[in-house]
Order: structure tokens, then sequence, then C-alpha cells
């Protein structure tokens, strides 16, 4: 919570397996490699991942005590991975996150993978908006078969289905993972053209761009200013306030000029980022006098940030900001943050609740690398 008591609202955390009996393909160790190298470039040093904590199987207790015990976030949604072309387990596993959300209902949402190449993808959508009560699903744009990058564009029939069972059953929100390559997959992959026709197709759907504003920025405001169910997601981009502000400062000032500030979302990205330097960065940040006088960027008010901070999120899923507070007030999270505040200690420092490995597979990544 910030310090004038207003929630602050993850859209997105991940409980990662980065550990080598995870890979399932020649580029899943690089996949690994270059998310800890791309968590290095982001984040001031002292919160850079010690080696022993990043390459392992992360675990649902160590993701809820980052998220509330090392940072000030009172709410995350949990978004599951479909990687399962490079990761035995998809790389974020369902399963950790609904345990996530068993364990904190009134702090945890979910988003669940869904891959449109599998026979029952539509029959996984209404299973997971009906059985489990998921916020949303999330999609990817490209996979891996048969030795082949594969283009799942939101515009092909492959995946129309699966936005057409989601439309029909009020699922909500598509999480689209964009702006950020990956391995192979080709760039063109990543851009944005097919959640224009999406949005258009589906209105009674909300589309949160994933990692927006880290790339393709002009196809990005011009899509939020088109489509008022087009989201922009800043998992990763955050990040950018504390190492490349002038990048991010130009990233939200093209969305803050042409589309305002209702539709940002603030996303951690943990475990694979910690979650605190963007929320402090964020809070503190403001427009560069020479971005607002040379390209007529507005000033970043104190409502704002928090709209993007936290508003914004739970005014998309429908939750009333009260009566969050009112629900997280007491439990057993705010009991440890009550002990941490009156020994000066919080936010924890961070990676400190983490604990050290103890499946010797991590240890031995830990040696090698």
């Amino acid at each position: 919570m910030l310090d004038n008591g207003e929630l602050v609202v993850d859209a997105v955390s991940h409980c990662f397996n980065h550990a080598d009996d995870n890979h399932l393909h020649p580029h899943s160790q690089r996949w690994d490699d270059e998310t800890y190298e791309l968590g290095e470039q982001l984040m001031p040093d002292e919160y850079v991942f010690p080696e022993e904590i990043f390459y392992r199987n992360h675990q649902p207790e160590e993701l809820e005590r980052l998220l509330f015990l090392e940072s000030q976030i009172d709410y995350s949604v949990y978004h599951s991975l479909p990687l399962d072309d490079y990761f035995k387990d998809g790389y974020v596993s369902r399963e950790k996150g609904f345990e996530l959300r068993d364990r904190n209902p009134n702090r945890m949402g979910m988003i669940v993978d869904i891959n449109p190449l599998e026979d029952d993808a539509v029959e996984q959508v209404e299973y997971y908006a009906k059985k489990k009560d998921v916020d949303g699903i999330k999609l990817y744009p490209a996979r891996y078969q048969n030795g082949r990058d594969l283009s799942l564009q939101l515009n092909q029939d492959t995946v129309r289905p699966v936005l057409e069972k989601a439309a029909e059953l009020d699922v909500g929100t598509v999480g689209i993972h964009k702006f950020i390559p990956f391995a192979t997959a080709p760039v063109k992959y990543f851009r944005i053209d097919d959640v224009e026709e999406a949005a258009l197709a589906f209105p009674e759907l909300n589309f949160e761009v994933i990692h927006a504003g880290f790339s393709f920025l002009e196809e990005t405001v011009f899509a939020m200013a088109s489509h008022d169910n087009v989201y922009a997601n800043i998992e990763n981009t955050a990040h950018m306030a504390c190492s490349r502000p002038k990048k991010f400062a130009r990233s939200l000032g093209e969305m803050l000029y042409w589309a305002g500030p209702d539709r940002i979302v603030f996303s951690s990205g943990a475990t694979a980022l910690h979650p605190q330097p963007p929320i402090d960065a964020i809070w503190d940040f403001e427009m560069p006098e020479d971005l607002r006088a040379g390209e007529d960027y507005p000033e970043v008010t104190q409502e704002d940030k928090e709209k993007i901070l936290g508003k914004n999120k739970l005014r998309l899923m429908g939750k009333d900001p009260e009566q969050v507070k009112k629900d997280i007030k007491g439990d057993k999270w705010d009991q440890k943050i009550q002990e941490l505040k009156e020994k000066g200690e919080y936010p924890a420092p961070p990676w400190s609740t983490y604990e050290e490995p103890t499946d010797e597979a991590s240890k031995e990544r830990v040696k090698y690398v």
C-alpha cells in the first residue's frame, strides 16, 4: 500500500521454473539466461538477483512473500504461461497460480494460459471460466512445433474460436504477450496489428497488451486511442522507470498524450524481476521538462500514478478499492507488514524472504553458473 493509503495492484506476477530439469528445447537455457540478463539491465544493482535465487524452481510461498513483504503490493494477478514447447511445466505453471489464489483469495487473481493449438482449447476456456472462475485468459503470439516457429495471431482462424468462447462466457480480459520477442520467433509476431482487429471484432473483451511501451510504441498508442478495450500492461516497461527513465518517460508520455491515464496498468513481472523498484520509481516520477515542452506530454499527477499503480486494474476487474482494503485488513500479511513496520524494516530488503535452495538441481546450477 502506498504511504497515502492507496492500493498497489500488480497486474502480472509469475512463479517461474528456471531449473535445468524443466528444459525441453535447445533454446530453453538461452531463455533462462536472457531473462536473468534482462533483470540485470532493468533493475538497480541492489535488486539484481543472486544467481542461487534466480536459477531455481520458484515456489508459491516464495512469490507471496516477495510480493507482500518485500514490496508495497496489496493485490496481484498471477499469469500462467503456455510455453510447454520450451519448458515441461509451461515455464509458469497453472497449479502454482491456483494454489496461490487458494491461499490468498483476497489478494490474488488468476489469468490462465490457453494454447489455441490444443484440440480441447475451447473446452479449456469453458472449464476455467465456469469451474475455476478465472479473471481472464493468457495467449502467446507464437509457438514452436516440429522444428518451426508458428504464428498465433489474434486474427487467425486458429485463435478465433478461443476468443469467441471467451466472449460468450464473459471472461472479460485477454492478456496477450507482445513487444518482447523470444528465442527465434520472428519479431513480426510481436507487433499489435492483430490486437486491433480482435478488439474491433470482440468489443465485449478487454485486451491487455503485455509489455506495452517496450517497443512498437507508435502502433500501441494509436491502437489505444482507437479502441477503448485495449489496455497497456506495462510489465517490464515499468522497470525502465528505474534504469532507462528517458525511454520510460517517452513511453508513458505517448500513452498519456493519445489515450489518457485510465487504461495503463502496472505489473511487477515478479519473480522474473523484483516488484518494489518500479513502484518507487513511478511514484517519484516527474515528466522531464524538455519532453513536456518539446513533445507536449502532460504532467503526471498523483491521481494518474494512483490509477496506474492500482485503480485502473481494480476497475478492469470490477473490484471496489474500499472493499479490497477491508478484505485484506488484519489478514496474515497485514499482520506481518505491521510487525516489519514496527522494526522499520518494511518493505523487507530485496530477496531477503527467499530460502536457500534445497533441491540438488538448483544447487548444481549455482555451482555451474
